[in-house]
């Protein structure tokens, strides 16, 4: 079994499902709720080619990554597999007609060729596997329209789940949900955010909250040091497109480097063929 460099950041499971609360109600009536026409298994095999592998050990579909998967860069030949499941399919009518929109998670599970089972330890310090596809009719069949198979999101080696699907464009949708990582007492989250681009997807992350969480720069005495700042997706702005797809506005609240927050309204632009764009002075996730 291959060796995980255990020198990346450690990522912890934190808010991966979204809920009104969330997004607020607004953002998530542009959801489309039409059910699916396919088996999770049927879907599976139709999606084969990007998931070749069968685990007899572990009986799931697979896939074996590259180190390079997670920005790992050494020596070692690091190499992980995953089993793979279908999170979520939704099929949309749009102006080309249906749609299937399908979401895929995977997890951190065994290592090259099925040498053995990995220790979910071992995981901890890895991002888990996304893939997204979208597919068009093609007679009685579907075939491939999108895709982009293997993305990272998750944590502890798996696969982030819980995805929504959201009208972003008047003619295209997109699955958006929450990932975050933990490390050394700092708490980060990000919006993330997969739209199709021709034969590919776009993945966009917006970081939405920081946190420090040291106990010595926190308590009540120096409160005023501690970054603890949050923002809300206020709502999919279809009164205009640019670019193709709808403005996002965020409304923020908290501290971050000593400054105060309060019901600051931002606006992310998508740029074609790089998804949405960071504002300028948008606070969070900035060091400065």
């Amino acid at each position: 079994m291959p060796h995980l460099n255990t020198s990346a950041l450690k990522r912890i499971t934190l808010v991966a499902t979204l809920a009104y609360m969330f997004f607020g109600s607004q953002a998530l009536a542009n959801t489309s709720q039409t059910n699916s026409l396919i088996s999770n298994n049927t879907l599976m095999n139709f999606l084969k080619p990007y998931y070749p592998f069968y685990n007899k050990k572990l009986k799931c579909q697979s896939v074996v990554v590259e180190s390079s998967f997670y920005g790992i860069f050494s020596a070692e030949d690091n190499k992980a597999g995953h089993c793979v499941e279908i999170d979520r399919q939704v099929v949309v009518e749009t102006n080309k007609g249906k749609r299937l929109y399908v979401l895929v998670a995977g997890d951190i599970k065994f290592g090259e060729h099925e040498e053995g089972l990995i220790d979910s330890n071992d995981a901890l310090f890895y991002q888990g596997l996304v893939g997204m596809f979208v597919l068009k009719p093609n007679g009685n069949n579907w075939k491939i329209e999108s895709a982009s198979p293997i993305m990272s999101a998750g944590a502890q080696g798996m696969g982030l789940r819980g995805w929504k699907l959201m009208r972003l464009a008047p003619d295209t949708w997109g699955f958006i949900n929450e990932d975050g990582y933990e490390y050394l007492g700092y708490v980060e989250t990000s919006l993330v955010i997969l739209t199709p681009n021709g034969q590919n997807i776009i993945k966009s992350s917006i970081n939405n909250s920081n946190f420090s969480a040291y106990t010595d720069l926190c308590s009540d005495e120096v409160k005023r040091v501690c970054d603890d700042i949050k923002a809300k997706l206020q709502r999919i702005d279809t009164s205009k497109v640019v670019d193709g797809f709808y403005p996002l506005s965020f409304m923020i609240n908290g501290r971050k480097n000593n400054k105060t927050y309060k019901n600051a309204n931002y606006t992310f632009f998508y740029k074609k063929g790089q998804g949405y764009q960071i504002p300028d002075n948008y606070p969070i996730g900035l060091e400065n």
